[in-house]
């Protein structure tokens, strides 16, 4: 293997071991990954793999995180440009439940992967790293709490408003195979039912005395 290696650049070297770090994260989450197995998978030495990367969790941040970083801040892009739109609020609501669904669906696989290693080790997930999802969900705040104030809807707390949609659209999205079976006809039902309760818990609601 070490002969291998050493017939690569860095960089195929480097490519080839987080190709095989994001296979066996996926197939055994963050706790159960041994990096010997990613190694052999890579056709690398240990030796080989730490030198590249110096410890697992900077190997699972690259292989795993990284990659969902990129395309959450693709997303987070777009949704901030058709912010900007002026488009009415029902119609914002619409693009950004069904763009989140479908990029939370589209990357099922990392997030189950993700959550896997919050629960082993909050650490893990990056809440203290740049570029980590607590900050992809604060600059999303600062995104939908623009466009309500835009609305004269400035009391609607987006803190709370950002998490909790979130939080709903990515169980919807992460568990509809098991919550609603694997029907794909149903997903525009799912998006619409979900629309209706970000419309009807924001731009329907009263804001609070006091806030």
């Amino acid at each position: 293997m070490g002969e291998t290696a050493t017939r690569r650049s860095s960089a195929q070297v480097r490519e080839a071991a987080l190709v095989a770090a994001g296979a066996v994260f996926a197939e055994r989450g963050f706790a159960g990954a041994r990096t010997r197995e990613i190694a052999q998978r890579a056709g690398l030495t240990e030796k080989t793999l730490f030198r590249h990367f110096p410890s697992k969790v900077d190997l699972f941040h690259a292989a795993v995180f990284e990659p969902f970083r990129k395309v959450a801040e693709a997303f987070l892009a777009e949704f901030e440009r058709r912010a900007q739109l002026n488009l009415d609020g029902e119609t914002l609501a619409y693009d950004y439940v069904s763009g989140l669904y479908r990029f939370l669906r589209d990357n099922r696989a990392n997030i189950l992967t993700l959550l896997a290693a919050y629960a082993h080790d909050p650490e893990v997930f990056g809440v203290r790293r740049p570029g980590s999802l607590g900050q992809m969900l604060d600059e999303l705040m600062a995104a939908v709490e623009q466009g309500v104030a835009e609305r004269g809807r400035s009391a609607v707390r987006p803190r709370s408003v950002v998490r909790l949609t979130f939080g709903m659209v990515l169980s919807a999205a992460v568990t509809n195979p098991l919550l609603l079976g694997e029907d794909e006809d149903d997903e525009p039902e799912v998006i619409g039912e979900l629309v209706e309760y970000v419309i009807a818990g924001v731009l329907h609601r009263e804001p609070r005395c006091g806030t």
